[in-house]
């Protein structure tokens, strides 16, 4: 790696239009732009994954500040935080068009709330789903993590705003096997979560 004063001379360089610089700053992070890439290649795969931490390197290009951070840890948290971002936000969207078709075909009404539990939760100030995004990430994590149909019974009542005895009331078991089917079902989700490039703060 050049001396840090070399490298940032040539970010300055790039910045102001040397395509010489910024082909040279490419060549010697593209072992970076790789590595982001197959991190999050499983969300839309790798071209996209990889374009995506381009653009997020040229982001870092155009905003560093030498005094604020070296280039390489800078381009860093730029490229893995920028791509992850990106590839969370297509996740989404992919997830967002499938749900709002299965809407329109009317085969997602299993997942409708029962309407005197929804007028119940508002009625007390209290939200089922913090987000459409939150509950579309919950429900695709569920399914790519082959939940076991009891732990998808646990999920869809939690998702309905049920407490642990409502829930052991509603499917006959002890509040302890609702507890054990939640905690299989967590597992398995952040299992999922991780792989696919998710943090905790996504979720």
């Amino acid at each position: 790696m050049l001396p840090l004063s070399v490298l940032h001379d040539m970010v300055i360089r790039a910045r102001a239009g040397d395509d010489v610089c910024l082909h040279a700053l490419f060549e010697m992070f593209r072992p970076l732009l790789r590595r982001a890439a197959a991190r999050y290649a499983r969300a839309a795969g790798y071209d996209e994954a990889y374009q995506e931490a381009c653009a997020a390197f040229l982001h870092a290009i155009a905003t560093h500040d030498p005094a604020a951070a070296p280039f390489p840890a800078y381009a860093a948290s730029r490229v893995y935080g920028d791509t992850r971002t990106a590839m969370r936000r297509i996740w989404l969207a992919q997830d967002r068009t499938a749900f709002q078709r299965e809407s329109e075909e009317g085969s997602n009404e299993d997942w409708d709330e029962e309407p005197g539990r929804r007028d119940s939760c508002r009625s007390q100030g209290l939200e089922p789903f913090h987000s459409v995004d939150q509950r579309l990430t919950l429900l695709r994590l569920a399914r790519e993590a082959k939940l076991s149909p009891r732990e998808g019974a646990w999920l869809a009542l939690e998702l309905a705003g049920l407490e642990t005895g409502e829930m052991a009331e509603r499917l006959g078991v002890s509040p302890a096997t609702i507890r054990t089917w939640r905690m299989r079902a967590l597992h398995k989700m952040r299992q999922r979560a991780l792989e696919a490039g998710l943090s905790p703060s996504d979720l």
